[in-house]
């Protein structure tokens, strides 16, 4: 039997995303079978006043759960199963390399087998989100991400599997870049460190699945049945948690524009030109080192091939538990000195794991520079998202991102090829020196302007 509670609650961080509107009644209104009936997320958080808010949820016993709660929730579930794929590929890359009897140059195409399908989605994800909506997109990435999956589950020729890396390459790019947008409405960096830490989790977790598989003598295809089973899960809880889910650009208050006037309007914007090469130095500097560090470990460092895996392992864990410390509501990293700082330090850091030669050094040394590059993505979607107006973040997630997968794809080909011919000791250098550009490049960033 439905019932109507009412009470008064605090502001949590969670902001509401700022396409909501005001509302003069102090009270908030739930009710314990889901989401309130003719309501979606964007309309159902309405601000009274510093203190108070009206918050569409449900309960279950004497817990009450908010609709933001469950969208990022959602969220981070979808970029969890992006996290698992991401590392996938570095830690399986010997094995591959091994199976089919490829050289460095050939096999870095599974790069960018990957990037093809990430860069079609990015193109096609706010038209998309705008046709069908962002629970369309995110049931349309599950099923490719799961097709892909399927794909590599059963090692098929070389060719198939670029194939499958496409697909998956395809549904994780939706995930990323739609799942980002919704989760830059919240305007908060914290917000995003937290959203993030999730991909770090799933990062985590594939090199020492990974692992474990080499060590036992099982073929690295038996692996793609974790993404497989993964994507099932995911794709039928975004079904139930983002039914009544609404963009700013479905809302009936947005701007309505069509695609050309907003993507003429966000060409204007100085902070694109500035977060474009941002993200393209971040993503370059994470895939590279987090794709060839294993190769690295191996033949340069002379660590086994199981070890290396669990290495590998501690870089995801150092980058997860930075974003987890730096989602903290007492710590706050200014925009331009403290992402600077942590990109520097990062480059101490492989500054002495390319010196020193010590084994237990270079455990501490690899989590410890995942740490200082974190906050780094998080940091600049944020940057970007919080100087753009609501009805546009969307599309400018997804051209930001997407135009970082140009770093993300071509550094780790790029290094493979030039890896080939002069060997994978000029990995730290290379990392230095990404690094280096990044932190200049935070110095570049205007000032927020203030807005209603």
């Amino acid at each position: 039997m439905s019932q109507t509670f009412t009470s008064q609650i605090e502001l949590s961080i969670l902001h509401p995303p700022e396409h909501i509107h005001p509302s003069p009644p102090e009270t908030e209104q739930y009710s314990p079978q889901g989401y309130s009936p003719n309501t979606g997320y964007a309309s159902s958080i309405n601000s009274v006043r510093p203190t108070s808010v009206r918050v569409s949820g449900f309960r279950i016993g004497n817990i009450f759960i908010e609709d933001k709660f469950i969208i990022l929730l959602g969220s981070c579930m979808g970029v969890f199963a992006v996290g698992i794929n991401d590392t996938a590929m570095g830690a399986n890359l010997p094995s591959i390399r091994e199976h089919y009897d490829l050289p460095y140059a050939v096999v870095s195409l599974v790069f960018l087998a990957g990037f093809g399908g990430y860069l079609i989605s990015c193109v096609l994800n706010s038209m998309l989100q705008s046709a069908i909506g962002t629970r369309g997109v995110l049931l349309m990435a599950g099923f490719w991400y799961a097709i892909g999956s399927l794909l590599l589950a059963f090692a098929p020729p070389f060719p198939v599997v670029i194939i499958g890396l496409v697909l998956m390459g395809l549904g994780g790019g939706f995930y990323d870049t739609c799942l980002t947008g919704v989760v830059s409405q919240f305007e908060s960096t914290n917000i995003m460190n937290i959203f993030y830490s999730f991909f770090g989790f799933g990062s985590l977790i594939s090199p020492f699945i990974i692992g474990a598989l080499t060590k036992a003598g099982i073929m690295w295809n038996v692996f793609y049945w974790v993404p497989f089973s993964l994507s099932v899960l995911v794709t039928l809880c975004h079904f139930v948690l983002f039914k009544n889910y609404r963009i700013p650009s479905e809302d009936e208050n947005a701007e309505h524009q069509d695609i050309r006037g907003r993507f003429k309007q966000m060409t204007h914007m100085q902070i694109i030109w500035i977060g474009i090469p941002l993200t393209i130095l971040g993503f370059a500097i994470n895939n590279t080192l987090g794709n060839w560090l294993t190769s690295y470990l191996i033949e340069v460092k002379g660590s086994g091939t199981d070890v290396s895996r669990y290495q590998l392992s501690m870089y995801w864990a150092g980058l997860t538990l930075g974003r987890v410390f730096f989602s903290l509501p007492f710590i706050h990293v200014s925009e331009r000195a403290g992402n600077t700082l942590l990109v520097a330090a990062l480059s101490g850091a492989i500054g002495i794991f390319w010196t020193v030669h010590s084994l237990p050094l270079d455990w501490f040394i690899v989590g410890a520079a995942g740490f200082c590059l974190g906050p780094n993505t998080p940091g600049i979607i944020s940057i970007v998202s919080a100087r753009v107006p609501p009805s546009l973040r969307g599309m400018v997630i997804s051209v930001v991102i997407g135009c970082g997968l140009i770093g993300a794809t071509l550094g780790p080909l790029i290094f493979g090829a030039v890896a080939g011919k002069v060997g994978l000791k000029i990995l730290p250098p290379v990392v230095i020196g990404l690094a280096l550009l990044s932190a200049l490049m935070f110095w570049l960033v205007p000032p927020r302007e203030k807005r209603d």
